[in-house]
């Protein structure tokens, strides 16, 4: 009787389940653990029916974006093969013209993950009919400059499609290289909110054409010229560039293209891209400014000075990600941009901005960082490890000292930096700063003696460990320490003895 009353109770609860409900489970189950969710299935029956589903019409945007996400998070896993994939794109793509203009997210999620499947599965590699398709209808979408076509209301699809031609860019350097002057005009044209968007993807379109110009032996004029002025179809031979990212720094040699080449064009290029980087958001402007620094650092016909004029406003940035792209700036061109002047002026801003009390904890310890790994024109050290930059002396760094009143992460990351400092200080100025960072040691210990929390005994024994690591030579101070701990046994055993 109790048992055929728990499965009337549980019939009925799964006859109130909505389609919705069982697939928000199903889908749960197999972003949880893939391999354990198809050891009860396979991935060619949950894709069916994952494509069956996105296909009904009565099913509602939410649960469709749902089911979208699935691809988005495991496109490989559903489609094991080139020849699935491109099946599967075409299914999604047919999903993308049946859906309303109306369903604006929906469309842009149905959008994400074609091109994701398209380039997870290699279609896009292989050249398949799918992904030539796919790229011109993309590329169709966003000439449709100012929404004179399609109306404001189908803006995001625009840029949807800006963000699905930089992602196959990236994935495939070179795509674009012989669209650059349709690309730089589709920029001009657009006034909305997303020139920003267009900028973005012109420019590494025009980074990688010039990365593979320099793979070339003798490089013409003409053909840079062509570069600039490509209006031709998408490029699908096959090319071995697969980073986007150039291996900038001290160690590495950057490719170059040869001297002499007419630069006057490009010049103006990135001038004008300069000139209208402030009105992008700061992660687009900190993003645009490394694809221009490596562009610069490629073509000897460009001078580092181009920068020059954006000096000023990045260096009283508060945003993170600018002072990332300016520090990278530092790293690259050295005083061939930054003089002394500038180079000071940027050292103080950041020991400022690392105590300002308006930031939060990550961000003091990222500035904190930068202080550490500040990229100096003139290094003394090029071996690669890591050393204080001279620049970093203990007058400037003396409103860092670290506190019994910091959080954890920042008093031991200043702790470290300033051990740092007094290591390479003056012999009157290194004893004044042992000493003081010394004293702090012991105010830890003695919190930790009055029954201080976990957090804080852990975080004394790890600013111990570094203290004794940078000093390990200075005997006394390691004495001090041991001493000390021998006198609190002592005073522990008297207080249990009194006790007892």
């Amino acid at each position: 009787m109790h048992r055929h009353a728990s499965v009337l109770i549980l019939s009925q609860f799964l006859s109130r389940m909505t389609i919705a409900d069982l697939w928000d489970q199903t889908v749960s189950a197999f972003l949880l653990s893939p391999s354990q969710f198809l050891a009860t299935s396979t991935s060619e029956n949950f894709l069916a029916e994952l494509l069956h589903e996105l296909r009904n019409d009565k099913a509602n945007d939410q649960l469709k974006i749902l089911l979208v996400s699935v691809l988005l998070e495991h496109p490989t896993i559903l489609c094991p093969s080139s020849s699935v994939g491109e099946e599967t794109a075409l299914e999604l793509l047919s999903v993308f013209s049946h859906t309303p203009q109306k369903s604006i997210i929906l469309k842009s999620n149905v959008m994400l993950a074609i091109t994701n499947v398209i380039i997870c599965t290699t279609c896009l590699a292989n050249h398949t009919k799918m992904a030539e398709n796919w790229l011109d209808l993309l590329f169709q979408m966003i000439q449709d400059t100012n929404d004179y076509r399609c109306g404001l209301s189908q803006q995001p699809l625009r840029a949807t499609a800006c963000e699905c031609l930089r992602e196959m860019e990236t994935c495939s350097p070179g795509l674009l290289s012989q669209k650059l002057e349709a690309l730089y005009l589709l920029k001009q044209q657009e006034t909305t909110v997303l020139h920003q968007s267009y900028c973005m993807l012109y420019t590494l379109g025009l980074k990688n054409a010039i990365r593979i110009l320099t793979s070339q032996k003798d490089v013409t004029d003409l053909e840079f010229k062509s570069i600039l002025g490509g209006n031709e179809g998408f490029v699908w031979k096959s090319n071995q560039l697969r980073l986007t990212l150039l291996p900038i720094n001290m160690m590495v040699q950057v490719p170059r293209l040869p001297p002499g080449l007419d630069c006057k064009e490009l010049k103006s290029i990135m001038s004008s891209l300069l000139e209208e980087s402030y009105l992008q958001t700061p992660i687009s402007q900190s993003a645009l400014l490394r694809e221009l620094v490596e562009i610069v650092a490629m073509v000897p016909g460009l001078s580092p000075t181009l920068f020059k004029s954006q000096l000023l406003r990045l260096f009283g940035t508060a945003d993170v990600s600018l002072m990332h792209a300016t520090l990278f700036m530092k790293d690259t061109f050295t005083d061939s941009l930054f003089s002394a002047e500038d180079e000071n002026f940027l050292l103080k801003r950041l020991v400022g901005t690392a105590q300002h009390p308006l930031l939060r904890v990550p961000e003091k310890l990222f500035y904190m960082e930068c202080i550490l790994h500040f990229p100096e024109n003139r290094p003394i050290s090029s071996s690669g490890e890591e050393s204080l930059p001279v620049l970093v002396t203990p007058r400037l760094a003396v409103s860092l000292h670290p506190t019994v009143f910091n959080d954890s992460a920042t008093m031991l990351c200043r702790l470290n930096l300033l051990c740092l400092v007094h290591l390479e200080a003056d012999e009157g100025e290194a004893d004044k700063g042992i000493s003081y960072l010394f004293e702090h040691i012991m105010a830890l210990l003695k919190i930790i003696d009055n029954d201080g929390s976990r957090e804080v005994v852990v975080t004394s024994f790890r600013a111990l460990f570094i203290f004794l690591m940078h000093f390990s030579g200075m005997e006394e101070l390691s004495e001090k320490v041991i001493s000390y701990y021998n006198y609190q046994k002592v005073q522990s055993k008297i207080q249990t003895q009194t006790k007892i």
